[in-house]
Order: structure tokens, then C-alpha cells, then sequence
């Protein structure tokens, strides 16, 4: 399983490198200065822009952030908070501490079960 990775992920990943590095060039930035800004490496900007899956979420998130595309590129989870995906397991107003508080609770196998 490790090896598969879904095309319309990759595709995704792929065109928000090209968003990343075309936001970067209309800034005239180089990948040192974001480097240098953020903390990540040279290679951990290259992967990002090449459209890498084996990116930690932290640099890709502090990349988006610091060219300023989070809202773009994350636009669609405007309001999520209201989806019926998210409504059916809150409770209260607090939809963070509502959701965080939940877990699933598996049956303990019994010797008998193996």
C-alpha cells in the first residue's frame, strides 16, 4: 500500500506546485529567500513545487502560507464547519472540542476470538 498513491491526488499536488512556483516568480523570490524565510530546505522547496507527496504538511503549509496561497488553495473549506459531514458529530458550539472529544471504542477480542 505504501507504494500507491492516488492520480487525482497527484494531479492536485501537481498543480499547486505550479501554483507555488508561479506565485513565487510574480514575487521575485527566489527559492533561497523563501528557504531562508520559513526555515525549510532548498530540497524541501523543490519537492513542493515539483509536486512531491513526500512533503511533511508543516513546510508545505508554511510555503502556502508565506506566498500567501493558503486561502486559494484551501478556498473550498470555507464554511465546512456547517457541512453535514462535520454538523452530525457536534454537539455544542465548540465544533473543534466537540469533534476532539469523540472516539471509536473497538470491542476487546477475547481469547476465544484467535
Amino acid at each position: 500500500m505504501e507504494a500507491f498513491f492516488p492520480v487525482a491526488c497527484a494531479d492536485s499536488l501537481s498543480k499547486i506546485g505550479l501554483l507555488v512556483k508561479a506565485r513565487r516568480l510574480a514575487l521575485g523570490l527566489r527559492q533561497s529567500d523563501i528557504t531562508q524565510a520559513i526555515g525549510i530546505s532548498a530540497h524541501t522547496l523543490r519537492k513542493i513545487e515539483g509536486g512531491s507527496e513526500r512533503i511533511d504538511l508543516r513546510s508545505f503549509m508554511l510555503v502556502l502560507w508565506r506566498l500567501g496561497l493558503t486561502e486559494q488553495v484551501f478556498a473550498s473549506l470555507d464554511g465546512i464547519e456547517q457541512s453535514s459531514q462535520i454538523s452530525r458529530y457536534v454537539q455544542d458550539d465548540d465544533t473543534y472540542q466537540s469533534l476532539a472529544s469523540r472516539r471509536v471504542r473497538l470491542v476487546k477480542p477475547k481469547p476465544e476470538d484467535f
